[in-house]
């Protein structure tokens, strides 16, 4: 039994050296074309195009490659600052084994846009791999004029440049206008929508478009974007609204909605490889996870819109610049009332349109009323297609002396464009009965106030009881220079203050001077009302006013016209005017950002609005020192 047991551990023991052996044989057959290639290490960079359009994209990628190789490290990217880097690095690997042999790769790729025309070199870029450091070939880009392809500006990349994913029309965004033709003052709801047939797994807006020549309220929509089917010449997309804005044109004229930019992060499927051997079949199964994420920028098409300009016939005097459809209402607060003692007289506006810009329709009382200025309150309801809502003003009046009284009916006069004319509404007149009260002053015939009775000690002089000093007829109270002086002194004031007045009108009619000399001023002021708004936690109308200030500095000191007015052209004359590039950056980064803030102003922290209002004072300062300096 002994034996036959000693036996069969013997077996054992010569089957598993004969599998121990047969496993070094072939580690040894593999190793040795490992050693006898180690050194085979290539460092290649390629294009996927060389010559590319102004702001087409292209692939840009440097791959190590070779058999044995460990990995690199230490890569070092060659300068691209002609290039506006989209996406990148994105690495990938791959590993190939043909006829016992290992090798293998590293890719880093980047998307590249042309910023502009010319040939450009991009140099080596370098890596080190086993201890040795490597260096590709210099690549030559040619950027010519042209607008890019759309399969171009809709692009990432994944892997080598044979496994390129191209979007093409499957992600795209764009601008939609319920209307292109409306008056001066009408309101247009532009929407930027996404449409998409890839997954998008997250989206930054990049740039904000510029609203020149109209005033704009954000439409309220959902902050989590909802995905809906829709048909779009032809194919079926998932879309996105993304921003949804009331345009409302203060210029009559052809006015451009400039695109706004957004950056996708797009999950596409990548292949490791072309070749069609088992590893590749094994690697690229849908078990394994080769979904690759790339950012993506796109942005929409510019639209046009035609404005008209409003009749210059029939133009009621009551008529302010409201445009849209109106009602509305008076209130008093009573109509029976004692002298000195306070009513109040609400006029509410109620409509759809341009609200905001709605002006206290006139209002005339009697001579005896005390009228203050009036309190307005908004109330803008911004969720549905249209922005409507009301807009109250309340005026405090104070009567004087009793009476019946009579106020003439409030006017307000709109445009309304479903009718092509203007609308005028009347209130009806207001009579207020007015009864002495308590502390009525007199005011008959006859009598006499408090005020005269203590002017009587005035009107009676007591007989002087001491001796004055007298003066004989005739005799000269002043000497003859003081006289002479008195003479010329109104003559040399009277030719002073006509010179200072021709002054000022020179002055005046240089409008670009006398709209420079004023920049710091206004800025301040706005400045000031802004500080005013930031102690009121109000964020949004202080970011407002905060870029309303500084887009006015720049305007006036630059002579700028506001059609003109954009960061691009702020940055070019600031730079023409020798303003350090320093400044010109602080500038450009300020007028961004409060921009950008105007649009979500409850995510920002009252530190940040304070550095923000700290930021704007600073720059104007600066740039006044360095353009009087």
């Amino acid at each position: 039994m002994r034996l036959e047991t000693f036996k069969m551990r013997n077996e054992k023991l010569k089957i598993r050296k004969a599998v121990t052996a047969s496993f070094l044989l072939t580690l040894l057959a593999c190793l040795a074309p490992l050693q006898v290639w180690a050194n085979d290490v290539s460092f290649t960079a390629s294009a996927d195009k060389t010559t590319i359009a102004l702001g087409e994209q292209c692939n840009l990628e440097f791959t190590l490659s070779g058999a044995g190789m460990s990995g690199g490290k230490n890569f070092r990217l060659p300068d691209l600052s002609k290039f506006l880097i989209l996406s990148g690095p994105n690495q990938s690997s791959s590993v190939q084994i043909i006829n016992g042999s290992v090798s293998s790769s590293v890719t880093y790729s980047y998307v590249l846009q042309a910023r502009e025309v010319g040939k450009f070199t991009i140099g080596s870029a370098t890596i080190e791999a086993d201890g040795k450091q490597y260096s590709s070939q210099p690549l030559t880009i040619t950027v010519v004029k042209g607008s890019p392809r759309q399969s171009a500006s809709n692009s990432a990349t994944g892997g080598t440049p044979d496994n390129a994913v191209r979007l093409g029309d499957n992600l795209f965004l764009r601008a939609e206008v319920d209307r292109s033709r409306v008056y001066q003052g009408e309101q247009i709801t532009v929407t930027f929508k996404v449409y998409t047939r890839v997954s998008i797994s997250n989206y930054t807006i990049n740039k904000l478009p510029d609203m020149i020549g109209f005033w704009s309220e954000d439409i309220a929509i959902p902050q989590q974007v909802n995905l809906t089917n829709e048909v779009y010449k032809g194919k079926q997309y998932r879309v996105g609204v993304l921003k949804k804005t009331a345009l409302f044109p203060t210029q009559p004229g052809t006015l451009k909605i400039n695109p706004l930019e957004i950056i996708c992060q797009v999950q596409v499927q990548r292949r490791r490889s072309n070749r069609n051997d088992w590893f590749d079949q094994f690697f690229n199964d849908p078990f394994f996870n080769n979904v690759q994420t790339s950012n993506v920028t796109i942005t929409s098409e510019p639209v046009k819109i035609t404005v008209l300009p409003l009749p210059k016939n029939d133009v009621p005097h009551s008529f302010q610049g409201a445009v849209g459809k109106f009602s509305m209402d008076i209130a008093l607060s009573k109509n029976e009332v004692k002298t000195n003692e306070p009513l109040s007289l609400k006029a509410t506006i109620s409509g759809t349109g341009n609200i905001k810009v709605l002006e206290a329709p006139g209002l005339e009382v009697p001579n005896d009323f005390e009228k203050y200025d009036p309190k307005v309150t908004d109330n803008i309801d911004r969720t549905g297609p249209t922005i409507h809502g009301s807009k109250t003003f309340e005026w405090l009046l104070v009567p004087r002396y009793p009476g019946a009284k009579h106020i003439p009916p409030l006017e307000l006069s709109y445009f309304d464009p479903s009718q092509h004319k203007y609308v005028s509404l009347h209130s009806s007149p207001i009579d207020i009965t007015v009864e002495k009260g308590s502390a009525e002053p007199a005011q008959f015939a006859g009598t006499i106030s408090k005020e005269d009775v203590k002017l009587l000690n005035q009107d009676i002089r007591f007989i002087k009881t001491g001796a004055e000093a007298f003066r004989r007829p005739g005799e000269e109270t002043l000497s003859a220079a003081t006289a002479a002086v008195m003479t010329v002194l109104p003559l040399l004031a009277f030719i002073g203050i006509v010179a200072y007045r021709q002054k000022t009108m020179r002055d005046a009619s240089d409008l670009v001077s006398f709209r420079a000399r004023k920049a710091m001023k206004v800025a301040t002021k706005r400045l000031q009302q802004a500080k005013a708004l930031l102690t009121a936690n109000n964020a949004e109308d202080f970011y407002a006013e905060t870029s309303r200030a500084l887009w006015q500095y720049v305007a006036d000191k630059l002579s700028i016209d506001r059609a003109e007015l954009s960061i691009d052209t702020v940055t070019q004359q600031l730079s023409e005017k020798n303003i350090s590039q320093k400044l010109v950056e602080r500038i450009k980064e300020c007028l961004e950002t409060c921009e950008f803030a105007r649009f979500a102003p409850a995510s920002a922290s009252e530190e940040e609005k304070k550095k923000m209002y700290d930021l704007a004072s600073e720059v104007i300062i600066a740039a006044e020192k360095e353009m009087h300096g």
